[in-house]
């Protein structure tokens, strides 16, 4: 195959158009529009690849990268697994844009906004939020601050001086956690979750708010290390590095084990000697010195020596509930003291005594009382104010019965009243409780006895759900501590966020979009809440639009998506316009691709773009070799299906020439194909002859029937039983009977072996009788008559002849009618009118004529019954 340059380069000269020259400012131009086209395409690619919506971060692979480096051990408590988690949370929401919620405003936080994040809990809201937040909280504690700046406090009806309320220091709270900052603690400033870096810079490679530096903070619990992550959100994981240390006992040798785990246990037991002094410790591995209680009972006596229980061994003082009662040194007092050890000492009655107002003092036995002194008591009465009046007595003062004024302990009303009675007043309180709210209420309250508001806020928090079920507060409520459960759009993927987030909550489902595509390529993003994305695949459908077949390599647009504005009426909107979207199946677009073009017969090639490549002939011969394998193809270049292949194709002259090879011999058809290397095809024409019997039309194939292959014993068999139907012969042998073999050539074999009964009659037919065919054939062809029979001719032919003498008769009548009949008809006669007569015609029936021919019918069915009876 060869390629003709001068013709190569005259195609490609006249598929290139002529274009002007262009001067310097067209060029300018031009090289502008492409500079303004590719910064749009570059634009609108950034955008649609940082749209949240289309956002599909393979969080699992990240998280799981992470997380091989923090695999807890087995002595791992709660609290650090509970650590652990609360960080892959807060992680999964910052590799999201708009999973995390701001509780204050129950938004997103995207990746571009300002935030703060709390050093207690580590939530993170929006910078302005708790900017507001904190600002409002302050405001109000300040006016309420003011309110209560007045009382500086009073004296009650006692005249004591009750200092007002302790005043708390200005501060704010965080919404989620409830801890307090005071008010240098704002937040002012948006810094990164380590706090290294402030207004940190979105980069497409780091984690959102994050300054991409070392953490450094100190991990917790506190082992001396520092966080190694880069600056992330939420608590530090716990230590992830390795420390050589041995068991608690000490008894182990070291080994590299994670830090936090680094006080593990072995399985060895302590077996030191525990603070009883008789049994070892069984406890394992602890730190020395350490030991548990001694967990087993051994009998132990009590403080006094009275009583002896089984008790535990680390028990080993206590007391019975048993009254001492033995004697002081006195033999006259009893000890009253409950179980002790030890002497009981001497008597307290022998000790100095006063009288009972305690004046006076004297030394006397135990066994003297001391009586009153006589003076007047003057103890300070129950009242507080008031001497008790009596003189020295052994019982209790009696109730102050001086009548004084009283105020309640409002200090509103006064009464006159004994000094042991309290004055309380019906008043109720008005004072406003801590909530700012709601009164006192309480009956005669002088102010300290204010207690805190115990009714429930009830407004409606900022879900628009649930209402704040914290006690009455000042202040703006607390965000809605309830979580609602959202599923993505298949189902598959739930999510548990903030009451009130549910409809702009954003669920990351990592399996793939149920919703039947638009267009004909295979669904490739993940589940989606809104409409599904346009397709960015490629087209890959063949180009129609040129007719060339190539795959379409342009960007998919069977499904593309414009604005329809349909005009409404004017009362149903004020605008006017309805936006409205629909979507359309664009044209494939020009194929641009480089095509080689071959002349319409393989002999030339050269390059054409897609949408101008016209193959012609090249006007050379086309030279195929033809089928037959002798000839070639004498046209001049032509279309054909494939342009390597030198062989004949459709389109190729074909041989005229017929086949002239031999046909097998007995073939008598021509081969039906042209001009062909050897062999000829089988004969496959069918011959349409009858079986040997001549009953049967078989039809069999020419090549099944004149076979060349095997044998002259083996062709002979095919070809008898190609021409026998294979049912019973239907020729007769020489005695009239069937031949018993199947169909056959020539004669029937063995007609002698025929034992076939025959039946045999009488002359008149009456009698019969079966023998074999054998004996047929010796002779033996009919039996004689009997007497009956011969009696039976005889009525029969003189019944006959009556009946043919009758028969003659008639018919002479009936001749001698028709004679007169036409001599009527055709002599001259009077003319007049004719006369028409119904004649009836009266035949007679002959009923014995009748019965004759019935008893001949009658005598033939019996013949034939009892025929058919013997042959059964």
């Amino acid at each position: 195959m060869s390629i003709s340059p001068a013709k190569n380069e005259k195609m490609k000269s006249n598929s290139k158009p002529n274009k002007p020259k262009l001067n310097g400012v067209n060029r300018f131009e031009e090289i502008h529009a492409k500079n303004i086209a590719a910064a749009k395409k570059l634009v609108e690619k950034y955008s649609s690849s940082s749209d949240e919506d289309d956002e599909e971060i393979n969080e699992n692979k990240i998280l799981d990268t992470l997380y091989k480096h923090y695999k807890l051990g087995t002595g791992s408590t709660d609290i650090t697994t509970a650590l652990q988690q609360k960080t892959a949370t807060f992680l999964e929401n910052a590799l999201h844009s708009g999973s995390a919620t701001c509780v204050i405003c129950i938004g997103s936080v995207r990746r571009s906004d300002s935030i703060w994040t709390c050093k207690h809990c580590f939530c993170f809201f929006h910078l302005n939020c708790i900017r507001r937040w904190a600002n409002d909280s302050i405001a109000q504690m300040k006016a309420k601050c003011e309110q209560t700046s007045i009382d500086q406090g009073y004296y009650n009806h006692l005249g004591q001086f009750v200092p007002p309320k302790r005043k708390r220091p200005l501060h704010w709270s965080c919404p989620q956690c409830r801890k307090d900052y005071t008010i240098e603690e704002r937040p002012t400033t948006y810094e990164c979750f380590c706090g290294k870096e402030a207004n940190p810079r979105p980069a497409p490679f780091l984690l959102p708010h994050s300054c991409g530096e070392i953490c450094g903070k100190s991990l917790k619990p506190a082992c001396g290390h520092t966080c190694m992550l880069l600056c992330h959100p939420g608590p530090c994981p716990p230590c992830s590095q390795y420390a050589n240390t041995s068991c608690l006992c000490g008894q182990s040798e070291k080994r590299s084990i994670r830090c936090i785990d680094k006080e593990w246990k072995c399985d060895r037991k302590c077996n030191q000697l525990l603070t009883c002094g008789q049994h070892k410790c069984k406890a394992s591995c602890h730190k020395p010195n350490q030991c548990p209680p001694c967990t087993n009972t051994s009998l132990q006596p009590c403080e006094c020596g009275n009583e002896t229980i089984k008790r535990n061994c680390s028990e080993l003082r206590w007391n019975c509930k048993k009254v001492c009662g033995l004697k002081f040194s006195c033999s006259t007092h009893t000890c009253k003291r409950v179980c002790h050890s030890g002497p009981c000492g001497d008597c307290p009655l022998s000790l100095p005594r006063s009288c009972p107002c305690g004046k006076t003092q004297k030394v006397v036995p135990c066994t003297e009382v001391i009586d009153p002194c006589g003076d007047t008591c003057q103890k300070l009465l129950s009242c507080g104010v008031h001497t008790c009046s009596q003189r020295c007595h052994r019982d209790e003062c009696n109730l102050c019965l001086i009548i004084t004024k009283k105020k309640c302990r409002c200090g509103i009303h006064e009464k006159e009243l004994p000094c042991w009675k309290s004055f309380i007043c019906e008043t109720k309180c008005k004072r406003m409780r801590d909530c700012g709210k709601h009164t006192c209420n309480k009956k005669c309250c002088d102010g300290r006895m204010c207690q805190p508001c115990d009714k429930v806020c009830g407004k409606p928090l900022t879900c628009q759900k649930h209402k704040c079920q914290s006690v009455c507060h000042e202040g703006p409520c607390y965000p809605c501590n309830q979580q609602s459960q959202v599923n993505c759009r298949c189902g598959k993927t739930s999510k548990r966020v903030p009451c009130g987030r549910e409809r702009t909550a954003r669920v990351m489902c990592m399996e793939l979009c149920r919703i039947p595509s638009k267009c004909h390529h295979p669904i490739k993003h993940r589940c989606h809440k809104s409409e599904c994305p346009p397709c960015n695949q490629k087209c890959g459908l063949p180009n129609n639009t040129t007719g060339c077949q190539h795959i379409c390599e342009a960007k998919c647009h069977v499904a593309v998506k414009f604005n329809e504005q349909t005009k409404t009426n004017g009362s149903a909107s004020v605008w006017g316009q309805n936006k409205k979207f629909e979507f359309k199946t664009l044209p494939h677009p020009a194929c641009e691709q480089p095509v080689t073009v071959t002349c319409i017969g393989g002999h030339e090639i050269a390059e054409w773009p897609c949408w101008n490549s016209k193959p012609t002939s090249c006007q050379r011969k086309c030279n195929r070799s033809l089928r037959c394998g002798n000839h070639k193809c004498v046209l001049v270049c032509h279309s054909v299906p494939d342009l390597k292949d030198m062989k004949e194709q459709i389109g190729c002259a074909s041989c005229q020439e017929g086949c002239i090879i031999q046909r097998p011999p007995g073939c008598e058809h021509a081969c039906s194909r042209p001009c062909h290397p050897p062999p000829c095809n089988p004969c496959d024409k069918m011959i349409k002859t009858k079986c040997y019997c001549g009953l049967t039309q078989l039809i069999y194939k020419c090549s099944e029937y004149y076979k060349v292959e095997g044998t002259e014993e083996e062709i002979a068999m095919t070809q008898a039983r190609l021409k026998s139907c294979g049912n019973r012969c239907l020729k007769t042998f020489p005695c009239g009977h069937r031949c018993h073999t199947t169909c056959h050539p020539g004669k029937c074999p063995n007609p002698e072996m025929c034992r076939k009964k025959v039946r045999i009659f009488c002359e008149c037919k009456r009698i019969k009788v079966e023998v074999s065919c054998d004996k047929h054939r010796a002779g033996q062809t009919t039996i004689p008559c009997d007497v009956f029979c011969i009696e039976t001719q005889k009525k029969l032919a003189e019944q006959l002849r009556r009946e043919q003498e009758k028969l003659r008769q008639q018919e002479e009548a009936k001749n001698r009618a028709e004679v007169e009949q036409f001599e009527k008809k055709f002599n001259k006669r009077k003319y007049k009118e004719r006369k028409v007569l119904n004649e009836k015609a009266s035949r007679q029936i002959n009923w014995k004529l009748f019965g004759i021919y019935g008893g001949i019918i009658l005598a033939i069915v019996i013949a034939i019954a009892v025929a058919f009876y013997a042959d059964s």
